[in-house]
């Protein structure tokens, strides 16, 4: 299991950046993997693996942060939901 965590700044009401290309989540979402990896979608390679991504809603000042977990494989990510815990090592 891996523990990334990330900060956006300067994000927009709509998600797009104000200084460069893309967007994010600004409302605040928890979203994980399909059951067999990934986002789910045909030959997409956006997220592959097994992951849940915590995203908090964007501030007033235009920030948005959150965290995304990688697991190891499914049986990883299914012991965590059973157990309610992992530690990292």
């Amino acid at each position: 299991m891996k523990v990334e965590t990330f900060r956006h700044e300067n994000v927009l009401p709509n998600g797009t950046f104000a200084y460069q290309a893309g967007a994010v989540e600004v409302k605040g979402k928890i979203v994980m993997s399909q059951n067999n990896g990934g986002c789910g979608i045909d030959t997409c390679h956006c997220s592959d693996g097994h992951w849940i991504t915590i995203v908090k809603p964007r501030t007033e000042e235009g920030v948005v942060e959150g965290m995304k977990v990688n697991f190891d494989d499914m049986s990883e990510m299914q012991k965590f939901f059973d157990e309610r815990e992992l530690f990292c090592v």
